[in-house]
Formats: C-alpha cells, sequence, structure tokens
C-alpha cells in the first residue's frame, strides 16, 4: 500500500474510533489530560520561564477531545492564549484570546476567535511556548497523523523557518486513550512529530525530544520534583 493510502485508511478507521467514543468517556479524558498538562508541563515551564506563557491551542469540535479544560487552566494563570482561526488561502492566523466568550462559530462551525481579538502576528511565532496540535492518530515515538488539509504542517514549517527548528517551542496533543496506536502512524518528510502527548493516564514523552525536554525542566525525571 502506498503511503498516502495508508495515511487515508488509518484516517478512515481512527475517524470510526472516534465516534465510537461515549461522551462522558471522552469529557472524563479530556479533563485529566489537561490537569496532567498543567501539573507535569505548564506548572514547570512557566518557571523556567519565569512566568506567563504564550500558549497556542485550537478549539474542539464535534467528537475532539475536548480542549476547553486546558484553555480554562491557561486563562487562569494568565496564560497569553493564542487561538487559530481558518483563512482562506488554506493558512492559520493566530489571534490572543483573554475569555471563552471571544470565541465563535466560524469555518465549518468550528469556534473561533472574533474578528475583533488582536492578531498574533507571525514575527512572533518564535515567542510562542506550547503549541497544542489536533490529530487523528498518535503514536509513542511522536508520530501523528492528522486530517490531511496541511494547516498545522505549514504553521509549524513558518515557525521552524523563523525560529531555526523548533527547538523552543513544546509541540504536544491531547489524546484519546483510542486514538494512540500500536507501532507508528504512516509519516511523510514534511510532517513533523511531536515532543509529548498529554494523556488521561499521564504524560507520555518522546524519546528523541528528550535532550530538548530536558533543557527546558519538562520530562520524567523532572516529574517528581
Amino acid at each position: 500500500m502506498e503511503l498516502a493510502e495508508a495515511k487515508q485508511e488509518l484516517r478512515r478507521r481512527m475517524l470510526q474510533v472516534r465516534a465510537s467514543i461515549p461522551e462522558a468517556a471522552r469529557a472524563e479524558q479530556s479533563v485529566a489530560a489537561a490537569a496532567r498538562a498543567e501539573r507535569d508541563v505548564l506548572k514547570p515551564l512557566r518557571g523556567q520561564r519565569g512566568g506567563r506563557l504564550n500558549v497556542m491551542c485550537y478549539v474542539s469540535f464535534r467528537d475532539e477531545p475536548d480542549t476547553r479544560p486546558l484553555i480554562r487552566s491557561c486563562l487562569a494563570q494568565s496564560d497569553r492564549m493564542l487561538v487559530p482561526k481558518i483563512r482562506g488561502n488554506r493558512t492559520l492566523a493566530l489571534h490572543e484570546i483573554s475569555a471563552e466568550e471571544a470565541l465563535l462559530p466560524g469555518t465549518w462551525g468550528i469556534p473561533e476567535p472574533g474578528d475583533e481579538t488582536p492578531v498574533w502576528p507571525p514575527a512572533r511565532y518564535p515567542e510562542i511556548d506550547l503549541i497544542l496540535v489536533p490529530g487523528l492518530a498518535f503514536d509513542r515515538g511522536g508520530g501523528r497523523i492528522g486530517f490531511g488539509a496541511g494547516y498545522y504542517d505549514r504553521l509549524i514549517g513558518d515557525l521552524a523557518e523563523r525560529s531555526g527548528g523548533t527547538g523552543r517551542v513544546v509541540l504536544a496533543a491531547l489524546a484519546l486513550e483510542e486514538l494512540i496506536v500500536p507501532g507508528k502512524v504512516p509519516m511523510e518528510r514534511h510532517d513533523f512529530k511531536l515532543d509529548l502527548l498529554f494523556t488521561a493516564a499521564g504524560t507520555i514523552y518522546m524519546k528523541e525530544s528528550s535532550d530538548k525536554l530536558d533543557e527546558l525542566g519538562i520530562g520524567p525525571r523532572h516529574d517528581s520534583l
């Protein structure tokens, strides 16, 4: 099977898996994963960075894991919360919100920041501390597969070009246990890898990111500090 076909087949299968997860179980996992994110990564990262963080997080839609508990947690800690808004040219614009009320139904009904919210300019992408990306399937090596539109590939590529890499930003996902596959998800050269996954059972740290996470003061060896 060709790589593109393998990715499409995995998308079809994982859409069915995700749709079969009961709403109550999805909500419970999402709240627990958000709490893990705050305890294991966001809190120590604030200490390492000396205060509030610049966090980018998509707003969940339909049967995606619920990102609102994480968004509320960051807003409560006075982090700058950056939320994507789909542009007509198949790219994402980042807007800073200060409250959930700033979110309105946007493209395809996905909650997005209103037009009056301030735009976070691309020149400031290197200042982002953590990016939470959506996905349909994940593996324990940092692999991720999205919906195939490439919005986040372009965003992360733009950030990497402006930053000389992704060494400063933590790339993460909120993952339901059912969406973590055995083995590896099929990936192409332009696909980026994640540094960690937030799950209800715990934070999964990727071995390939261990040096980077250690420099940031987060990772397994720091969990008990």
